[in-house]
This record gives structure tokens, C-alpha cells and sequence, in this order.
């Protein structure tokens, strides 16, 4: 009797240990899953309205990377450097900022964007290849261009990616429309404007800010009447 229970304990201590060991691989098992599994990275998410970029400087990705561009689109030039930094308000913004033009093949400018809008009321347009709001509105933007001579409408491509910005505008057709290279957020930090996209700011001649819009436009009327009288045209 006493060499069966003996056998008995063992049993139940077997069946025990078995017990421990089998509960702490199942335990384990998500765990290794996580250590071996790849991380999913998610592309930014369009809403109707405006799409959230990343906030975070992409430091890997020169603002001057080269781009093809089949048909080139240049930036407005500030012509005479000296004569038009005299007409740059004190608190213009945009005094200290350069961008590379990105419909002319990315090449990094020698003059600020206020130096070279200078003189001119200008209309600023901040979207990004992957922006759905921005698909709608970035033909209604060069069709402002073409409208209004008088004013400088141009864009900025907010996103480290400037080839896809290239082909994005080229999908679209709006290939008349010049936009400047934004790959480190040199702009928006400079405006602090919205993470959000597409946003519109205006300029008055003398590189001061006259408007802000955070919303898409449809309608190249409206926003042309609204553009007018944010310049005092109206």
C-alpha cells in the first residue's frame, strides 16, 4: 500500500509539473509573437475636410531633393534682390525661410519666399500628395493662378516624399501650378498654421499675413472674392 501511494504522489507531482510547464508556453506565446512580429506602418488618414501631416520633421530627407519634372514650373523670381528686400515688412514672416521649387526640379532657391513674393499679394496653398480634401481643391488653386496674374498663387508640398508630389500634381493635371519643396516642416513652423491639410494663408505685398483659411475650396469664385478683400482689392 505504502509503494502505491508512493507512486501516486509521483504521479500527481508529473502531472503537476506538466501542468506548470505547458500554462507558461501558452503564456509565453504572445510574448514571442510580439518580439517576432513586424510592425504595420499606416499611411496618413484624409478626413472631408483636412488631413492631419506628421508633425515631426523628417531629418533623413533633404528639402532639395531632385525631382523629375516633365514639363518645369517655376516659382515667381524675385528679380532685383536688393530693391525688393526694402519692401519686406519688419515682421513678415516668411523673411528667414527658403524652399526649393519643386515644379522646377527641386532646386534649392538663393532668395527668402518674402523676397520673392515681394511687391505682389500672394496666395499660399499647403497640401500633400496623400491628402484627399487637397485632390479637390488643387485645380481650383491653379485656375486662381491663371485668373489673377496680378497676385503670386502658389503652393507648398508638405510632405519629405517631393517626387510623389510631382506625380501627384501631374495625375491631377495641374501642371501650371508652382509649388515650392516642404520635406523638414520649415513652413508650417515658421507660420505655426494647423497640422492639418490643405490650409491657405494670404499674404499682403509687403510679406505680411493678411489671411488664413483652414478649409478646402470648390469654388474658384468665391475664394478669388475672398483673396480680394483680405488684399484690400474689394
Amino acid at each position: 500500500m505504502a509503494s502505491m501511494s508512493a507512486r501516486s504522489d509521483r504521479t500527481r507531482i508529473v502531472i503537476v509539473t506538466l501542468t506548470v510547464i505547458i500554462g507558461l508556453a501558452v503564456a509565453s506565446i504572445p510574448l514571442i509573437a510580439s518580439v517576432f512580429s513586424e510592425p504595420t506602418a499606416q499611411p496618413p488618414a484624409a478626413s472631408s475636410s483636412a488631413a492631419s501631416p506628421s508633425s515631426e520633421p523628417d531629418a533623413t530627407s533633404p528639402s532639395s531633393e531632385a525631382v523629375t519634372v516633365d514639363n518645369p514650373v517655376m516659382c515667381p523670381d524675385p528679380g532685383d534682390a536688393g530693391a525688393v528686400a526694402s519692401t519686406i515688412a519688419e515682421d513678415a514672416e516668411l523673411k528667414d525661410v527658403f524652399l526649393p521649387c519643386l515644379t522646377d526640379g527641386g532646386q534649392q532657391g538663393q532668395t527668402s519666399l518674402a523676397e520673392q513674393w515681394a511687391g505682389k499679394p500672394t496666395v499660399v496653398n499647403v497640401w500633400a500628395w496623400w491628402c484627399g480634401p487637397c485632390r479637390d481643391e488643387l485645380p481650383v488653386m491653379q485656375q486662381l493662378a491663371e485668373n489673377n496674374p496680378q497676385w503670386n498663387v502658389v503652393g507648398v508640398h508638405l510632405d519629405a516624399k517631393a517626387q510623389a508630389g510631382v506625380d501627384f500634381l501631374k495625375e491631377l493635371e495641374v501642371t501650371k501650378f508652382a509649388s515650392y519643396q516642404d520635406s523638414n516642416h520649415t513652413f508650417d513652423a515658421a507660420t505655426a498654421i494647423p497640422k492639418v491639410v490643405p490650409v491657405t494663408l494670404v499674404y499682403n505685398p509687403d510679406g505680411t499675413r493678411a489671411e488664413l483659411f483652414v478649409r478646402t475650396f470648390d469654388d474658384v469664385q468665391e475664394m478669388q472674392q475672398l483673396v480680394a478683400q483680405a488684399v484690400g482689392e474689394a
